[in-house]
């Protein structure tokens, strides 16, 4: 059994080196990799053109309105020769009034203010700006359109220096929970 041992196992030897080497014999030789360099051209050089001078819009103004405070009604204890206040008589031909608005611009040019912030709705610009008067810092109201939106931004200051409008950020910050930004009036 020894003997047919040693043949079988020489001929699945010689099978497995036929089966590896023989295809090696016939197949044709794989050519080389060479590679190949790509010139890129240079970059054409591109025309200087003139573009025409285009007039660029002047920027959008602003404008500051504020409304005169409303006159509250007169209380107990204010007697009726007080010089702030007018009573009319029932039946009087005077019409009411129409609230008093106070349009103008201001030159803020060189000054600094804080912004505490842009609402949509006036009325919350106005009681932020109540709060801060009460606080005892100066604030005011601007209006601003931008397309069809009008915001209403609340302003602290004027300042001289930046150095002020900073330490009111601060302040303005901690008293009131907002996270306002310093700007040049001008703006």
């Amino acid at each position: 059994m020894d003997g047919l041992k040693q043949r079988i196992i020489g001929a699945l030897v010689l099978v497995s080196l036929a089966v590896i080497f023989v295809p090696m014999l016939f197949d044709e030789p794989h050519p080389e990799r060479s590679s190949t360099t790509i010139k890129i051209p240079e970059e054409p050089p591109f025309p200087e053109v003139e573009a025409p001078e285009t007039e660029v819009p002047p920027a959008p103004s602003y404008e500051l309105r504020e409304k005169a405070p409303d006159v509250p009604e007169s209380g107990a204890g204010e007697g009726e020769d007080s010089p702030a206040y007018r009573i009319l008589e029932q039946g009087s031909d005077a019409a009411p009034a129409e609230p008093e608005t106070a349009e103008y611009e201001r030159s803020l040019e060189g000054a600094w203010v804080v912004q505490l912030g842009s609402f949509g709705n006036e009325d919350n610009a106005r009681r932020l700006r109540d709060k801060v008067r009460e606080k005892g810092y100066g604030s005011h109201l601007q209006a601003v359109v931008r397309g069809d939106t009008t915001l209403t931004r609340v302003f602290s200051g004027p300042f001289a220096t930046r150095s002020e409008a900073e330490a009111a950020k601060r302040a303005v910050d901690e008293a009131f929970g907002v996270n306002s930004l310093v700007t040049s009036g001008g703006k």
